[in-house]
């Protein structure tokens, strides 16, 4: 049995996908939910942040994939970075622009234990 929070968020996914024509792929290993809710607000009105839930993001992905909807061959592409600790921008603005104002909230971070240190 699929729980209803699962399907809002594949309907949700969907609507991004049908709504917006650019998709930035953010890492967020390392970040405070604190930093990334000040992304969200900043980016409020031009570009939709969505986060987590990998297994319905690929299933979602294939799905749309073996419909052949009009953006098949682009969720192709985008379906092996799927893994980990990874969120999409949807916008139809300047990705460049929003690229740029995401990494203005890139902090320094001390560093912890048995961490290895990010690019």
């Amino acid at each position: 049995m699929v729980l209803q929070r699962k399907i809002e968020y594949g309907k949700r996914l969907k609507k991004c996908l049908q709504d917006f024509t650019k998709i930035l792929v953010i890492n967020v290993d390392n970040v405070g939910s604190k930093q990334l809710q000040d992304v969200r607000v900043a980016l409020r009105g031009r570009a939709t942040v969505l986060m987590g839930k990998n297994t319905i993001i690929r299933k979602m992905f294939r799905d749309m994939i073996a419909a052949e909807a009009p953006q098949a061959a682009m969720l192709a592409k985008l379906l092996p970075l799927i893994r980990l600790n990874i969120g999409f921008v949807f916008t139809n603005g300047d990705l460049a622009g929003i690229r740029k104002e995401i990494l203005e909230f890139k902090v320094p971070a001390a560093a912890k234990a048995n961490a290895i240190c990010p690019d």
